[in-house]
């Protein structure tokens, strides 16, 4: 176990000096700004009070980092790496108890600790949530192991705590009573200690339909109310997600039906199997168009897909007789994907960290189906050689992808460079370029995105910027419109409203900019700039009373924004001064 701790320390080591990305700067950084590191724990607070909350443990966990860093990113790295670690360490136990052994446990550990499709989930710090409800899961899991191996209610009493920290870490941990009823399932197919199968090797690679058939309804009779109680906590956990967090805006399937949709998905699953077995091309966004949907029942490339799924799945169910911890491997992979399969629509259709806990799966399977020759003497000096350097090698890819992750420009560019039909990819690089003043740069990604999808509200937000930071008043008018015709509602809307608001504020047009502040001052988390810049108009016409409130209430909505404090003691000395009129800043 000190072993696997030590090598995903060092895999993941040189990822500790990477930057805020992405989301990281909504649910980390503006988050702390604002409540100076209080508000992680409004999610917990706020469920235990009665209101929906979203992942709440999560958003908790980065309390505990900026206690310890600040919002310096070492500390949510090194949690992120040590939550990882554990697991590592979860699935080591588990496969011991599977195995017996110690050497086949620690290769399925270093498979899932060194993968590098984790990174998605590691290395990202936003990612915390499936690391956090993958170790919870995969404690669980042992836990219901161990309560089966002992019958002592301690370890079962531990399942129901566990789950729910899971859940409320992502809603993804719903899957734990599944994947405990089909350890159950395995249980029955190698009823002795020994671990041998219901049938010798030599049995045929048929698929043992009695044999399964027997190995769910004993596990079914044995279990039934305890499966029960299982099921009704799960359909709670559905029923507060789908009525009352809505954690998601996709109101449609991907494709325009469930069918088409389910083809996509199945696209989608050949994807992640490929990566499983090849980690050579990863990639941060898989939004709109870098995978793209499908459409048509006549897709070749679905059907093909389709027909891998089903060859997969008879070689499951056929190696349940001969590998049955195999077979458990690989039905693991499939059950712990369920919460991601789009039978509930989800807007991000794929991702890599959705893998993070399927990968236990493959590395079951992996293992599994290698654990005979394992024990063989002659063969295991080849295979273990063998072992060792593929671990190498998919340490190695996990190393080189955490550099990918440094900063926004070399995220952005990566994944520009890997899928270059993203749309957001290259609004994302824009911003970046946008950061940097590299103008040039940013309006080449902008206008690629736009072709890509000419209704990206975001991108044409990003080039109404563009346009501010060049001088251009009027087309960065225009675009800045545009964007709010083309869709941005709500917290989307923020960002281009204040931008808008400080054209108007420049072109002179004082009525319109103050609006456009209104607006966006109703839309967290972004509420405090806009306080800010109505402060700004209000001092420079003169109502100094009114741009103080409004000063006070930015720095109390949002503490760390510094201008508001500022602008507020500017607007006192100017008061002072008896020179109100002209001062305070620009918004």
């Amino acid at each position: 176990m000190l072993a696997i701790v030590l090598v995903t320390g060092l895999v993941y080591a040189n990822a500790f000096r990477n930057e805020f990305l992405f989301d990281d700067l909504e649910t980390i950084v503006e988050l702390q700004q604002r409540e100076g590191g209080t508000a992680a724990f409004g999610g917990v607070l706020s469920l235990l009070h009665g209101r929906p909350t979203y992942r709440p443990v999560r958003t908790a966990s980065y309390a505990f980092d900026y206690a310890l860093s600040g919002l310096d990113p070492w500390g949510y790295h090194l949690a992120n790496t040590t939550y990882h670690a554990l697991a590592a360490v979860a699935v080591y136990l588990i496969a011991r108890a599977l195995f017996g052994g110690v050497r086949p446990a620690l290769l399925a550990a270093l498979i899932f600790a060194v993968h590098p499709v984790q990174t998605d989930a590691v290395t990202y710090m936003s990612g915390r949530r499936d690391v956090l409800s993958g170790l919870f899961v995969l404690a669980g899991f042992y836990a219901f192991v161990r309560y089966r191996a002992t019958e002592r209610l301690g370890y079962l009493a531990a399942v129901p705590p566990l789950y729910l920290l899971a859940f409320f870490s992502k809603e993804s941990g719903i899957i734990l009573p599944v994947l405990c009823v089909a350890y159950d399932v395995l249980r029955y197919l190698r009823p002795d200690e020994s671990g041998e199968p219901l049938r010798p090797r030599s049995a045929s690679w048929t698929i043992p339909f009695k044999e399964i058939g027997a190995a769910i309804t004993g596990a079914v009779s044995e279990a039934r109310w305890l499966y029960l109680s299982g099921a009704v906590l799960a359909g709670g956990f559905t029923a507060y997600v789908l009525l009352f967090v809505r954690g998601t805006w996709q109101r449609t399937y991907h494709g325009g039906s469930l069918w088409m949709t389910l083809l996509t998905m199945a696209r989608v699953v050949r994807h992640y199997l490929t990566l499983m077995v090849w980690p050579a091309t990863l990639n941060a966004d898989y939004s709109y168009n870098a995978f793209p949907v499908t459409t048509s029942s006549g897709d070749l490339q679905a059907w093909l897909a389709v027909l891998l799924l089903v060859v997969l799945w008879y070689g499951i169910l056929a190696t349940a007789r001969r590998r049955p911890i195999a077979a458990f491997g690989g039905v693991w992979f499939f059950l712990a994907l369920l919460p991601m399969s789009q039978i509930v629509p989800h807007h991000e259709m794929m991702a890599e960290h959705y893998l993070y806990v399927p990968v236990v799966g493959f590395a079951l399977a992996v293992t599994g189906l290698l654990e005979p020759y394992l024990s063989e003497v002659r063969r295991a000096r080849t295979l273990y050689p063998v072992c060792l350097i593929v671990v190498v090698l998919l340490a190695a890819r996990t190393v080189w992808r955490n550099a990918d992750w440094r900063d926004q420009l070399t995220l952005w560019r990566t994944t520009v460079e890997t899928a270059p039909e993203s749309a957001r990819a290259r609004n994302n690089l824009a911003g970046a370029y946008l950061q940097r003043h590299q103008l040039t740069a940013a309006e080449e990604q902008l206008e690629a995105a736009l072709r890509i999808r000419p209704d990206f509200a975001a991108a044409r937000a990003n080039l109404g910027k563009l346009y501010l930071d060049r001088g251009d008043l009027d087309a960065a008018e225009q675009a800045l419109r545009s964007a709010l015709t083309d869709g941005a509602d709500g917290k989307e809307d923020a960002i281009p409203r204040l931008w808008l608001g400080v054209v108007y504020a420049r072109k002179g047009e004082i009525a319109e900019a103050e609006q456009q502040f209104q607006a966006a001052a109703s839309r967290p988390p972004y509420d405090a700039y806009a306080y800010n810049n109505l402060g700004v108009l209000l001092a420079r016409a003169g109502r100094s009373g009114e741009a103080a409130a409004m000063f006070r209430e930015a720095a109390r909505r949002m503490p760390a924004l510094a201008e508001a404090s500022d602008n507020l003691a500017r607007l006192s000395r100017m008061e002072g001064a008896g020179a109100v009129r002209g001062g305070a800043g620009r918004p």
